[in-house]
């Protein structure tokens, strides 16, 4: 069973981090408490399954999934 890669910067690094998950929705919950200003990406592999951007901070906050 292969696992999913959940990438993303947290602030003040530039270095990119990487945590695994079983299956898209852990990988989803993984990004959520992960990620902070920029944009998280799942893969399987080498191939890009989402790219996560948080947008409206202020109010009403959602992703972006691209």
């Amino acid at each position: 069973m292969s696992r999913l890669q959940v990438n993303f910067t947290n602030a003040g690094s530039q270095v990119p981090q990487s945590l695994e998950a079983p299956d898209m929705v852990t990988a989803l919950v993984v990004a959520e408490i992960n990620m902070g200003e920029a944009p998280a990406e799942i893969r399987d592999g080498d191939r890009l399954l989402a790219r996560l951007e948080k947008r409206g901070r202020t109010h009403a906050p959602f992703w972006y999934v691209g």
